[in-house]
């Protein structure tokens, strides 16, 4: 899928989430930002030009990729490798989702990714409801256990 096509499909899928695609639009092409409550929800397509040993298999059909990111929480400094283990565990029970870490941010997400080609406009509510509900659930097992500090902007994306 060419990267216009997509951008036109997450368009029009964030617009039936209710939210205008152009008020959500936030640094280059291919790239939204939306709020539920405080949390935000980073929306991206793009063309991804290297291949990886990871992605070989979809890589020589369709380049595009779609994802939806949701930060969870801070990474906790006491009972580190335990919470990663607890995360880990967490990510064989989910469906279409997965915890990550990104470590230059100190910030765990979940996130969803699919070829272009595999998203549905229509999904897009329902991708948000699924990420945000095991943002929810898992902040609610686990906040109290490694102390978990929760990752969220005002309504000006501060």
């Amino acid at each position: 899928m060419n990267i216009q096509d997509l951008i036109s499909v997450v368009e029009t899928g964030i617009q039936k989430t209710g939210v205008n695609p152009e008020d959500a639009r936030s640094g280059d092409d291919g790239q939204w930002l939306m709020l539920r409550n405080e949390t935000p929800i980073y929306i991206d397509a793009w063309i991804d030009d290297q291949s990886s040993p990871w992605n070989y298999f979809i890589f020589e059909k369709d380049r595009s990729i779609f994802q939806v990111t949701l930060p969870f929480c801070y990474a906790p400094t006491l009972q580190r490798e335990q919470f990663f283990e607890e995360l880990l565990t967490v990510n064989l029970n989910l469906i279409s989702a997965k915890f990550s870490f990104n470590a230059k941010d100190n910030v765990v997400v979940i996130s969803y990714r699919c070829a272009g080609s595999q998203f549905q406009a229509d999904s897009l509510n329902d991708i948000i409801d699924g990420l945000s509900y095991y943002c929810e659930m898992a902040y609610h097992v686990l906040k109290d256990e490694f102390h978990l500090k929760r990752v969220l902007v005002d309504g000006n994306g501060q």
